[in-house]
Formats: structure tokens, sequence, C-alpha cells
């Protein structure tokens, strides 16, 4: 029993996964063109920062995606770092969509099961994948397919959950990991490990409905993959240049400060009897999906609204903690590299190939210095500027 409980969650992990690329990638290709007019025309405003944010991972849904163009972006120098530091708060509202779905999938009663009616977009977007013809219902299907999926992955999990709650030493397990520290670092373990918050945050909400766990433990699992969320994005803008490491970093404080902050909340909230499980059981009484769910948005818009008037002084705070480093004048060590495309930026297809006329024209820049440079030298016989007409060629 207990090998099919475990094969079963992996399999619906798996199929949950493959539903989140498949969304991500289909709805970027619809998107691509709309979220780099957004970017460009983004002004100075904190608020349409958020906004940018918010929209744009709940349509790719994928906050790492999001992140990763956000790094791109700063790192070709398009975007200023309060800007992009604004985009990510959006990014973690944006990125609740996919719990919010979660939690209405996994509410049924005796005459509906939401779960298996959504799940059945699955065969149908797969049929419109088969026979279509043009790209863009390709892309619609694949979405539709996609979202699908989504449903049949939480279906599998759900099941194996249940299995799992029959078990007595599972339930022991469980019942003896209270520690809000240990459930925050289980929490940021699994998400660095499948590198997405969503199927944690997914994963914590099945298990809660199947009183594998409590809504206590479930709200600090999903503090947790907020934290583990900001792997991708520092494995991005560390292979980046120095405004990309800022940004990163950015991503991983905003998480750190919102944990930190609700955590002693809730440590003060003990001493009134009170707790955020209680909190959110007394505002939607017998639907522990939503319960956790509608936290999960609570922490992320909470910390938003702390943190946004707060945005200079983090982008400050990260400026000192990633300072720039003084460049040594012998060029020996120069290595030549792309300016607006790097590794991470590819995987989102669609903006990178827009990323790559910004190359194109940054190169003929280069070609051009180069040729000043030469007509400089030959005109006037001095060469000083010889190491950087060959680092430019």
């Amino acid at each position: 029993m207990i090998m099919t409980a475990i094969l079963t969650l992996l399999a619906g992990i798996g199929v949950f996964l493959t539903a989140c690329m498949m969304l991500s990638s289909n709805l970027e290709s619809l998107s691509s063109g709309k979220l780099k007019k957004m970017f460009t025309k983004a002004s100075k405003s904190k608020l349409y920062g958020v906004g940018i944010g918010t929209v744009g991972t709940a349509a790719i849904q994928s906050s790492g995606a999001m992140t990763v163009m956000v790094i791109g972006f700063v790192n070709a120098g398009i975007m200023t770092l309060p800007l992009a530091a604004t985009i990510i708060y959006g990014a973690n509202i944006g990125t609740t969509i996919t719990a919010q779905l979660a939690a209405i999938g996994l509410f049924s009663d005796d005459s509906i099961n939401l779960a298996l009616i959504f799940a059945a977009l699955a065969g149908v977007g797969g049929l419109f994948m088969t026979f279509a013809k043009k790209d863009s219902v390709k892309n619609w299907a694949g979405v539709i397919t996609g979202f699908g999926l989504l449903f049949v992955g939480l279906m599998m999990m759900e099941y194996a959950m249940k299995d799992f709650a029959e078990l007595p030493e599972v339930i022991e397990f469980l019942s003896n990991v209270q520690s809000a520290v240990l459930l925050l670092i289980i929490g940021l373990l699994l998400t660095a490990l499948v590198q997405s918050s969503s199927v944690v945050t997914t994963l914590a909400i099945t298990m809660v409905v199947t009183g594998l766990i409590d809504l206590n433990q479930g709200i600090y699992l999903t503090m947790g993959s907020n934290i583990g969320s900001c792997i991708v994005a520092l494995i991005a803008g560390f292979s980046g240049g120095l405004n990309a490491k800022r940004t990163a970093v950015i991503h991983l404080l905003f998480n750190v400060f919102g944990v930190l902050i609700f955590v002693v909340v809730g440590y003060f909230l003990g001493f009134f009897d009170m707790s955020y499980a209680k909190m959110f059981e007394a505002a939607f009484p017998g639907v522990p999906s939503t319960q956790l769910a509608m936290f999960h948005t609570f922490f992320n818009v909470i910390t938003v609204m702390i943190m946004l008037p707060l945005t200079n002084r983090l982008v400050g705070l990260v400026i000192k903690l990633v300072p720039a480093k003084k460049t040594d004048q012998d060029t020996s060590d120069f290595v030549p590299k792309l300016h607006f495309l790097n590794n991470y930026m590819l995987r989102t297809p669609p903006m990178a190939v827009q990323q790559v006329m910004n190359e194109v024209l940054n190169m003929s820049k280069i070609a051009m210095e180069n040729y000043r440079i030469a007509c400089h030298m030959i005109r006037t016989l001095e060469f000083d500027e010889k190491d950087k007409l060959c680092n430019n060629e």
C-alpha cells in the first residue's frame, strides 16, 4: 500500500509539473509581445510595477519565469532595480492563483467534483492540439490541456495523500513535526528540490484536505516554499551581471523578511491563544483547501503592502550587500560575453528572441567603436586604446 501511495504521489507531482510547464510555455508564446510592451512602457510608479508582476505571473502561471525575465531586463539595462523589485512583489501575488485553482478543484460534494470536470479539459485540449493547423490555435489548445492536466495531477496527489492518511506510522511522524522552524525548512527544501512553489503549496493543500497535516503545519510549509522559490532566481541572477545579482538578492530578501514578520507575529498571537490557523478556520469554516489558499494570498499581499513603501531602503541594502567590485586595469582576465542574453533568459524563448535584436544592435555599436579607435590610432600613432580594441574585437 505504501509503495502504491508513493508511486501515485510521484506520478501526480510529475503530471502537475508538466502541466505547469505546458501552461507557462504556451501562455508565454501568446502573451510575450504584450509583456514586452508592459515592461518597456513601465513608469516609475511602484503600484504599476506590482500590477505588471501580478498580471504577468497570473498570465504565464510561473513566478520563476517572470523573475528570470525581470533579471534578464535588469541585466540588459532596460529596467531599474526599484522597478524590478516592485514587479517581483507582484509576481509573488500572481503566483497564488495556482493555489486558488487547487482549492477550487478540491472543493467537492456528493453531487459535484470540480477537479474531475476541469481534468476533462485535458482531453478536449489534446484533441484540438492534434487536429489544429494554426500555431495560435495550438497554443490555446496547449493552455487548455495544461489547465486540465493541472487537475489530473491534483487528483492523483489527493488519492496518494488519502492512502498516506491511513498509515499510522505516517500520521505519528507528521504529528511530531510541529516546530515552525522545521516546517519552514522542509517547505524550503521541497521547493528547492522541485523548483516550483506552486507544487509544494498544492501538495500542502492536499495534505490538509486529507487530514494528513493540520492547517497550522500547512501554513508554515507554505511560507517555507516562498523562500525556496528564490532558488531559480538566485541561479539566474548569479550567472549575470552586477544588477542581475542584486535583483536575485532582492527577491530572496523580500521573501525572507515576509516570513520573518509573519513568524514573529504568529509567535505573539500565541500569547493571546490565537493563531493563523484559528483565524482562517473561523473566516472560511469547513473548507480547509480554501483556508490555506487564502492564507497564501493573504501572506503575499500583506508582505507586499509592508515592503512597498520600503522599496528604496531594500534596494539600498542590497547595493551594500552586493557592492560593485573594483575592476583591475589588467585586461588579461577579460572574458567576452553577451549583454542582453544568458542561458536562463532562454527559458522564456519568446522574450529571448526579442532580445536578440538588442544584442545585434549592441554588437554594431561595438564594431563602430572599434572603427573609431582604429582610425584614431592610424591618424595619431597613439596606441593607448590597443587593449580596448582587442577586447572589443
